[in-house]
């Protein structure tokens, strides 16, 4: 596509991609979780694009894979069930080096990893019902000390 976007706004960000993707950023469920969650927004009446208009970079042709709609959590399903069938970060304590970098970009407000009460000799910790699973915090690691666990449940279902 040859772009670069950069934005204060992850949900924003990740809405512009979807666009030029061809594909509604309604339909990408870490979007809609991070708008709930005060994370920014995908409606693209309220987001302010600056340089070069998007239109002439648009794939019309974007190949997105998408899995069957039954696979993704619905906000009717049981919170128990959600858990059960939800990816998760999760931190290896034995190669975390503490270093903070997971806690500070995390998109979330309250942070969904964080200190547990402040104290940093431990490694971080998650709230899960805050994750919105963009895993930033995993990509971002210096260390690789953070993997992405996929429920048994979860990992049956992708089977059938």
């Amino acid at each position: 596509m040859n772009v670069l976007l950069f934005s204060t706004d992850p949900i924003a960000l990740d809405a512009t991609m979807c666009r030029l993707m061809n594909l509604d950023p309604a339909l990408v469920l870490t979007n809609c979780a991070g708008a709930e969650m005060g994370a920014g927004t995908y409606r693209s009446e309220e987001i302010r694009l600056l340089g070069d208009p998007i239109e002439p970079f648009i794939a019309l042709d974007y190949n997105v894979n998408r899995k069957p709609e039954t696979d993704a959590p619905k906000k009717q399903q049981p919170n128990f069930i959600k858990q059960a069938i939800t990816p998760r970060p999760y931190i290896l304590a034995e190669r975390c080096v503490r270093c903070g970098i997971c806690v500070k970009m995390c998109p979330v407000t309250p942070k969904a990893v964080d200190w547990h009460d402040g104290n940093k000799q431990n490694p971080p910790s998650y709230r899960y019902e805050r994750c919105i699973r963009c895993y930033c915090c995993q990509e971002l690691c210096p260390e690789r000390a953070i993997q992405v666990k996929v429920p048994f449940l979860r990992r049956v279902l992708d089977r059938t």
